[in-house]
């Protein structure tokens, strides 16, 4: 791997967990942690009344996590989080894999995602976040990398929503090549040409912006 992968995946990683990232709301309970994700998928299909709930603590915190990292923290977050979840309920017989399950839903994310930012192409990550919101987040979210962030967002908001995608579930997420390129539903060849387009345009547009053209310099030496 290059050095333009380190240097997107280090900016980008600022959005990870600590840096705003809203708190997680489901843990995986330990009587449920020996049931494998084929199990769960055998329970929703025939219809077990508790496996919703099963599956909705086991993979919150992960679809919660992409979906975060993909928007940004916009105020429709918990909405989109719902979307996926009701939309793996009435699909799960599209599952194909019951052992994928996980990126199966990390792909149903990145298609709620993807809907959403083509609906609001037109506005900006910033546009959301006036001083008043900004003077309630913690602490954490504010400190040590809140300029970086931000500008961060601001170019990934400039991506066409496919190249973003792609991006943050590869180098961000860390999905293996073949498990990123379907959850963004993508043959591999289109998936490793979207992202290598995606880590060029970040570079150029982050290159254009003083605070991360200093932080890739900074990365650099």
């Amino acid at each position: 791997m290059g050095r333009a992968h380190y240097q997107v995946a280090g900016m980008i990683g600022l959005s990870k967990p600590n840096a705003g990232e809203p708190q997680r709301s489901g843990e995986v309970r330990p009587e449920l942690a020996l049931e494998t994700d084929a199990q769960l998928v055998d329970a929703l299909k025939r219809g077990d009344r508790d496996a919703p709930g099963r599956l909705y603590d086991r993979h919150i915190a992960s679809v919660q996590s992409v979906v975060y990292r993909l928007l940004g923290p916009k105020a429709e977050l918990e909405d989109i989080v719902q979307e996926v979840f009701i939309y793996a309920l009435s699909s799960i017989d599209k599952l194909r894999d019951p052992a994928l399950l996980k990126s199966w839903l990390l792909g149903v994310a990145a298609g709620q995602v993807r809907t959403h930012l083509r609906r609001s192409w037109r506005r900006r990550w910033l546009s959301y976040l006036s001083q008043e919101e900004l003077a309630e987040l913690p602490a954490e979210a504010v400190e040590p990398h809140s300029e970086l962030l931000r500008e961060a967002y601001a170019v990934l908001d400039r991506l066409p929503a496919d190249e973003r995608i792609a991006l943050l579930m590869r180098r961000v997420e860390d999905l293996p090549i073949h498990e990123a390129a379907k959850a963004c539903g993508m043959s591999l060849s289109t998936y490793k040409r979207r992202l290598s387009r995606a880590e060029s345009r970040f570079l150029v547009l982050a290159g254009k912006r003083p605070t991360l053209a200093q932080w890739l310099g900074a990365e650099e030496q």
